[in-house]
């Protein structure tokens, strides 16, 4: 006796569909959240520098594991099964490292060139009033490299924009030049370009910033290198600091 088997009902697809639909909302979700995290380690990989901070861990991976299972559930679709319960897993699991790594983390750092390159303008207007006020304090700044390092380590503020490709922080530096026009190799960003006079009487600073990924000495609307300049000036009294 032959026993006729029947053909799948509406239901199982039915509900197959339901389940796709579900998961596939929450895998996108998860994915689209971590669209802006991708996008910022891409763009930091293809540039020697960059600026802001890392793409946070946790929604890299939340992002992979929904899509993964995503992938999985599709594929069994197509094929008219049922999906293993590992793909929904998959998904769950990423979408939960996704809120996690959104709810558990502080929103990133990532301003742009153009308010990474203000702020180490206003970092070297703090370095050049303070070493103003030294100048027509003695009649002379230092020649030597060190103390204008370490006034700029006193100087706020003390967050560093520039990352390298690997994220690491680029600390301000202040580099001596011998002339006004000289430049380091290689040119690296947050970078201060100090020529002294050789009678300690006056300074130029040059900034390095950035410029679609790379360093660049700043300038200005008429393309001329930003200088911030200071001169010692015997008709006007020392300031007071406080």
């Amino acid at each position: 006796m032959t026993v006729s088997r029947k053909a799948p009902g509406r239901s199982p697809l039915a509900l197959r569909l339901i389940h796709a639909a579900v998961f596939l909302a929450f895998a996108a979700g998860a994915v689209i959240a971590a669209l802006p995290e991708w996008r910022h380690g891409v763009f930091a990989l293809e540039r020697p520098f960059h600026t802001g901070s890392p793409p946070r861990v946790l929604l890299i991976l939340g992002s992979m594991l929904a899509a993964a299972g995503a992938a999985g559930l599709l594929l069994a679709l197509a094929r008219g099964r049922s999906a293993p319960q590992r793909n929904s897993w998959l998904i769950l699991g990423g979408a939960g490292a996704v809120v996690l790594g959104t709810a558990g983390s502080p929103p990133p750092e990532r301003p742009s060139e153009l308010s990474a390159n203000t702020a180490l303008i206003h970092l070297g207007q703090s370095l050049q009033r303070a070493m103003v006020d030294r100048l027509q304090e003695h009649g002379e700044v230092p020649v030597a490299l060190a103390p204008w390092q370490q006034a700029l380590n006193q100087v706020p503020p003390s967050r560093h924009p520039f990352r390298a490709r690997t994220f690491q922080q680029v600390t301000s530096q202040v580099w001596k030049a011998e002339t006004p026009e000289a430049r380091p190799e290689p040119l690296v960003p947050g970078s201060l370009l100090l020529f002294v006079s050789p009678d300690g009487a006056s300074f130029e600073l040059r900034l390095v910033g950035l410029l679609d990924g790379l360093p660049h000495v700043l300038v200005d609307d008429t393309g001329a290198p930003v200088t911030l300049r200071g001169l010692y000036n015997p008709d006007l009294p020392a300031r007071t600091l406080p």
